[in-house]
């Protein structure tokens, strides 16, 4: 990290908030890019790319050498990349496909409260009365953010059952980054790897578990044509940089720097961030509810950061 950044005050908090705009921006291009790739295949791509792209980034900043780990070491860096990276992200998307982005947000809110029933759990983290205030505040204003209050949702789904499988999947993606990002987090306190380094490891860790799947299921060879026909490259690539490569770093740099609690309720305002673009530059409108939302979310961070 350079210098000046070390000194920064609230660093974690202000990492944490920058992701979550960055995701946000990140969505309306994946929406995008969503509507020609099936899930599995679009976050095969996104991890791909973003490999690509962390690599010459690791060389350009001097991170060439890997310390002599223990294997719990690797295990962990392994097991958050597969969990993390390969399953929660594909769930993500699985997700946003079948429940459209407002009902999809809401369920996202459920990060948060997986996060601090693991932290406390994992890392023996203590839940603070200000971390219950202001994420219940945070969690109310993105649900009031994210609603339509009239029955002609454009992204409402076709059937009960695909509002049933979104949700289950929208909760199973939610709890599998928790866990992901907390199998990690003790480890990049301990200064052991770079965060671009982890990343990095944790990237390889999910590409291989996608084309283990792949191939095992057949579906490697379907998945690579899918560059050869009508492939949404302007939206893929946009969202991929933004969303999974600079998202990522920030992502983790919050993490490393502040309580799990804190950068898990600051990384739910993506929701509030995506309401807000997506009534800029997809003409979505602003209703009165998202608006209030709105009010309410911000209340909820500015209650987080004026007490720490």
């Amino acid at each position: 990290m350079p210098e000046f950044l070390q000194t920064l005050p609230h660093k974690g908090e202000i990492c944490s908030l920058l992701c979550a705009f960055l995701w946000a921006t990140a969505t309306l291009f994946f929406r995008k890019a969503g509507e020609q790739l099936p899930p599995f295949s679009l976050n095969f791509y996104k991890n791909s790319l973003v490999l690509l792209l962390l690599i010459p980034t690791a060389v350009f900043l001097g991170h060439t050498s890997i310390p002599n780990l223990p294997s719990s070491t690797w295990q962990l860096i392994f097991m958050s990349g597969l969990i993390g990276i390969c399953l929660a992200d594909y769930l993500f998307f699985k997700g946003l496909h079948l429940l459209g982005a407002g009902r999809n947000a809401i369920v996202n809110c459920s990060y948060s409260l997986f996060m601090f029933l693991f932290s406390s759990m994992y890392l023996g983290e203590q839940l603070r009365s200000v971390h219950i205030l202001g994420s219940s505040l945070v969690i109310v204003g993105i649900v009031l953010a994210s609603i339509k209050f009239h029955k002609d949702h454009p992204t409402l789904p076709a059937s009960t059952k695909d509002r049933i499988y979104g949700i289950i999947y929208g909760l199973l993606a939610m709890a599998l980054t928790a866990i992901g990002v907390l199998l990690v987090k003790p480890i990049m306190q301990e200064n052991v790897l770079p965060v671009d380094v982890i990343a990095i490891l944790r990237l390889i860790a999910g590409i291989l578990g996608a084309v283990l799947f792949l191939t095992i299921t057949g579906r490697m060879g379907s998945t690579l044509r899918l560059m050869q026909h009508n492939f949404p490259w302007k939206s893929f690539s946009i969202g991929t940089f933004l969303g999974g490569y600079l998202a990522m770093v920030i992502w983790l740099l919050g993490y490393k720097h502040t309580e799990a609690n804190t950068a898990a309720i600051l990384n739910q305002t993506s929701t509030l961030f995506t309401v807000i673009l997506a009534a800029i530059f997809l003409n979505e409108p602003l209703t009165k509810g998202k608006s209030f939302g709105a009010l309410i979310a911000f209340g909820g961070v500015a209650v987080i950061l004026l007490n720490r």
